[in-house]
């Protein structure tokens, strides 16, 4: 993905060799572990939008880089988390550390990263600066918590649903873009807009998540299609559907009663009714919203390729021509 932009894709190969200083253990499984995770590898978002953020001000390699590892690591335990309350199998096409290891061991190795991440920042960054990222992991922890209680709730509402998915995936993406721009040196409007950007490429990065789990398939997803829904994961094409279709909700409610014990065909029954019911139309309208609140953004930063190459990262989200939303 960054191999177009090579002051980028640098960067990031350094930050790699960071991450794997970063990461060791005393502990042989551990390090076994956390080492499969980093060589799994990964699109690299998150870091990567620490560096081009910063590359707004000032850039100090010596800063940025060990703050980008740091996001990386503090994301990669919140998914080693998210895979043991979703008795996930698969991530990113390979086995989960819960599946390979246990849950146990899954809790420890997301712990120990967590940990890590902390130590990293505290060595490298200012107090204030370290605030930052305390306050994401508070939000993320609070997104995951209201996830759950609202499992196969069918009266969730798309305000809370928004605010669910800002606590749990856009909040990260903002500290991304804040940090960054903070590191460098930036002025608060710079940093202020660049946070915004990140939060909007947030929401709208979720949104697509949630629809590729009706309209993916295994293997380009990498966990199989539908698993949210059978989960109980209620999201923004099923809200839609469930205000549109009494026979949705019906559905729903069977498989609620069933929890997450429902068949394979059960589930794609489901998924098939929220596609008729023009949910996924809706689903990819609202990601458009935000796509465009993300670049109206832009339009606030000074003007140059790193503008530039965050244009094409938050258009890289958006629905195919067809659609005619773009």
């Amino acid at each position: 993905m960054w191999t177009k932009y090579p002051t980028i894709h640098d960067e990031l190969c350094l930050m790699e060799e960071i991450l794997k200083e970063n990461i060791s253990s005393r502990n042989k499984l551990l390090s076994e572990i956390v080492s499969d995770i980093v060589d799994a590898g990964g699109k690299r978002l998150r870091p990567a939008l620490v560096i081009i953020s910063s590359r707004f001000g000032k850039y100090k390699r010596e800063k940025i880089l060990p703050a980008a590892c740091a996001i990386e690591i503090l994301h990669t335990a919140t998914l080693i988390h998210d895979d043991i309350v979703d008795c996930s199998g698969l991530r990113r096409g390979k086995t989960t550390v819960a599946k390979k290891y246990g849950a146990d061991m899954a809790i420890y190795t997301g712990d120990f990263l967590l940990t890590k991440a902390v130590l990293m920042l505290s060595r490298n960054l200012p107090p204030d600066k370290v605030e930052i990222t305390a306050r994401a992991m508070k939000s993320i922890c609070e997104g995951e918590v209201d996830q759950y209680q609202d499992r196969f709730c069918l009266d969730i509402t798309v305000p809370r649903y928004l605010k669910r998915i800002g606590r749990k995936t856009a909040v990260l993406f903002a500290s991304a873009c804040s940090m960054g721009a903070l590191l460098a040196g930036c002025s608060n409007d710079v940093t202020r807009n660049l946070g915004k950007f990140g939060f909007y490429y947030g929401m709208a990065f979720q949104i697509r998540d949630d629809l590729l789990d009706f309209i993916s398939d295994t293997k380009s997803q990498g966990k199989p299609v539908g698993k949210d829904l059978k989960e109980g994961s209620i999201t923004l094409p099923v809200i839609y559907a469930l205000r549109e279709s009494p026979d949705v909700r019906k559905a729903l409610e069977e498989l609620a009663r069933k929890d997450g014990r429902s068949n394979d065909e059960e589930v794609g029954r489901i998924v098939e009714m929220v596609k008729t019911s023009g949910g996924i139309e809706y689903s990819w309208d609202m990601l458009a919203k935000y796509v465009y609140r993300g670049l109206a953004v832009l339009e606030k930063l000074p003007e140059n390729q790193y503008r530039s190459i965050l244009r094409d990262v938050i258009l890289n989200l958006k629905v195919p021509p067809a659609s005619g939303l773009f």
